[in-house]
């Protein structure tokens, strides 16, 4: 008997004024709502540990639930959506891959799907919903698409899910509607090939969906507010695995190499971590440069320059403050380049003062240090044009 696989399931619908027609009665809308109420009742009779999480997207995209196998509180934000507004179907799937891609991160992970509904009629936007398509595909999330209303000639939802290896489902009444919910819900038997299995066994997919550490001044106040209730005012500048404020490699204060789980918001030295790091035995973590939070195990990516060890004893003294010192003197000039000119890899980073990931063709801001990358406009933001990463000052000129 096949062993059925628990998903987290992002359910991306449309609610642009189109929803509102009333060629499925009373109108696409509602009938989408009553199939999406199908969808989870029927998935977590047969799999109560699948998780569900839902997004709205008109002119824009809104996340209204985070991930839960809740019924109830996932059919409360369903009864209070409202229509309006075109459709910014590319904006739907950026954020839906963001919030799955922050759901990899956390360990024992459940593999990842999108379920988009729609009637396919998107607006033409910043970001295109084909290259968030290949984003996903490169990361192994399937599409699955519901489609509803009149065929057109570009199916925009069957092109979305033939690239990522989901299903499409073509409706043409709420009783279909019905059944594809159902068809969906029995969905998810194991598959030994299954690409997202396959991806997350290798160094480099890790690498890409690493989250990156924050530093101190990357800290909200609600943050430093919590952490000071934690473990108190004077601790909260203190690594947890040295429990010293000073680095003991590069004698710096936390503040230059002090770092946070941003996840938990455990503070550590960079460096410290690394250490801790090279001493566990999962040789994938090793090969791919991140680590598991020793508190929360969510996935980190270590700071490129310190993820060999054999580095870690020429960091110390003069030339560790020279390389990281978030005070550097000298101001280095940073890269303005395309994105496409830096490999599909950097298509897979996020800019670390928004955190949304760059589109194909985009002029992006490199630092030359790291090669961390800032959207043009998120670079203007940095305090003292420091590197968020490395503590590099840079400038464009």
């Amino acid at each position: 008997m096949s062993e059925r696989r628990s998903e987290n399931i992002v359910i991306c619908i449309d609610t642009s004024r189109s929803m509102f027609r009333t060629d499925y009665k009373p109108n696409r809308l509602v009938c989408s709502i009553n199939a999406i109420k199908k969808l989870i009742k029927e998935r977590l009779n047969v799999d109560s540990s699948s998780a569900f999480s839902i997004i709205k997207f008109s002119d824009n995209a809104e996340k209204l639930i985070d991930f839960t196998n809740f019924e109830t509180e996932l059919y409360e934000p369903l009864g209070s959506l409202s229509l309006g507004g075109k459709s910014a179907l590319g904006d739907g799937l950026a954020l839906s891959i963001k919030m799955v891609i922050e759901e990899l991160r956390k360990i024992m992970a459940k593999a990842p799907r999108i379920l988009v509904i729609s009637d396919g009629n998107y607006t033409q936007s910043a970001i295109d919903p084909v290259k968030m398509a290949r984003l996903a595909e490169g990361l192994g999330i399937k599409i699955d698409s519901f489609r509803i209303g009149e065929m057109s000639q570009l199916n925009i939802l069957k092109r979305l899910s033939d690239l990522t290896g989901g299903n499409y489902y073509y409706n043409n009444s709420p009783d279909s509607l019905l059944n594809s919910a159902q068809r969906l819900a029995d969905d998810n038997f194991k598959v030994a090939s299954a690409k997202s299995e396959k991806l997350i066994e290798k160094p480099e997919f890790l690498r890409k969906i690493a989250a990156n550490l924050l530093r101190v001044q990357d800290l909200t106040k609600s943050q430093e507010t919590r952490i000071k209730q934690l473990r108190g005012e004077a601790d909260y500048k203190k690594c947890t695995i040295c429990f010293s404020e000073n680095n003991p490699y590069t004698k710096g204060s936390f503040y230059l190499t002090g770092r946070y789980c941003p996840n938990c918001q455990t503070p550590y030295h960079v460096h410290c971590l690394a250490e801790w790091a090279s001493s566990q035995t999962d040789q994938m973590l090793s090969e791919s440069g991140t680590c598991r939070c020793p508190h929360c195990f969510y996935l980190l990516k270590i700071p490129s320059e310190v993820t060999q060890i054999q580095k870690l004893k020429i960091l110390t003294g003069t030339s560790s403050q020279k390389k990281i010192g978030a005070q550097k003197a000298e101001v280095v000039p940073a890269d303005l380049t395309n994105i496409s000119n830096l490999g599909e890899e950097a298509l897979y980073k996020s800019c670390p003062v928004c955190h949304l990931i760059f589109e194909e063709h985009q002029e992006v801001v490199r630092c030359p240090e790291c090669n961390e990358l800032y959207h043009i406009d998120c670079f203007k933001k940095l305090s003292n044009s420091q590197c968020r990463t490395c503590g590099t000052r840079l400038h464009l000129y």
